[in-house]
């Protein structure tokens, strides 16, 4: 069962978070089709996504997560909602380059540096959250670390891996996120910094402990407070109502033209690959409703 387990440790001075995300990576290759570069950058991005979300504090509290880069797999779009709840899509969902070995993919060449981490968090204020840093390697690890860095002003370590198999399947996915506190003595950042050398090869380390096991084994020798443990879920949120609105976005001429040419309006939802389907009542309904909403 994947799972997110965090600890205070040094007396509150440093944050420790440990995560598994391998279920929720192999649900997002089966409703998508993923090739295993897309499967290791969506996972990627998923899985900060089930950290970032699980950070969030009301329960209504969600957000995304924007990868834009001009590179072989195109956008990748994360949403979630607070407690760990993610769905996502990549762009070029079947998009391949030769791996690297040792279960890892070419992500420089199929994200590519020369775009940006997008985070839209709404969390019930007046006007929502927005970070934005640029990619600084291409491989995820060190962009997502740089954007805490950078755009929410939180020094951070972070040792991420997505590990696909032979056979297209994720083996493990997940990491483990250090971030000192303000003011965290020079002593225990020297500490910190030899843990985490010990994350080169995270994948490896999760395929025989949980997250848990990894901060008790490595952290729980220090002063240490541990928090509930959480455990995140692929969950799509698309309805019938919802989708109804990609029939408003078509505009009322394109919609017409579209029920005379098919007899009917399909439209998928990106996270999940659900169809749905309206006839002429149902785009003359959906229209109705809007009408009277004005």
């Amino acid at each position: 069962m994947d799972s997110i387990a965090k600890a205070h440790v040094f007396g509150g001075q440093v944050k420790v978070v440990a995560f598994k995300t391998t279920d929720l990576v192999n649900e997002a290759i089966s409703l998508h089709s993923l090739s295993p570069l897309a499967a290791e950058a969506l996972g990627k991005v998923l899985t900060m996504g089930a950290y970032m979300s699980n950070e969030l504090k009301g329960e209504k509290e969600k957000l995304s997560v924007h990868i834009s880069d001009k590179g072989l797999l195109g956008s990748i779009i994360v949403a979630a909602d607070a407690g760990g709840l993610v769905r996502g899509y990549v762009e070029h969902p079947d998009a391949s380059l030769p791996p690297l070995g040792n279960g890892k993919q070419n992500l420089f060449e199929g994200i590519g540096s020369d775009g940006f981490i997008t985070v839209i968090k709404d969390l019930g204020l007046k006007e929502p959250y927005v970070g934005k840093t640029e990619l600084v390697r291409g491989n995820l690890e060190e962009d997502f670390a740089w954007y805490f860095t950078r755009s929410e002003g939180a020094p951070t370590a972070l040792a991420l891996s997505v590990q696909i198999g032979e056979d297209g399947k994720c083996e493990s996915a997940g990491g483990v996120l250090v971030q000192p506190m303000p003011n965290c003595p020079d002593h225990i950042l020297v500490i910190v910094e030899d843990i985490v050398s010990n994350f080169a090869n995270i994948g490896d380390v999760l395929k025989v402990k949980e997250p848990s096991d990894i901060l008790k084994d490595y952290f729980g020798h220090f002063e240490i407070e541990y928090f509930p443990e959480s455990h995140p879920e692929y969950r799509c949120k698309c309805s019938r109502e919802q989708m109804s609105n990609a029939v408003i976005a078509l505009g009322r001429g394109d919609s017409v033209n579209l029920l005379m040419e098919r007899g009917e309006i399909e439209v998928v939802c990106h996270f999940c690959g659900k169809k749905y389907v309206f006839n002429k009542q149902d785009v003359i309904d959906i229209w109705r409703r809007y009408d009277h909403k004005l």
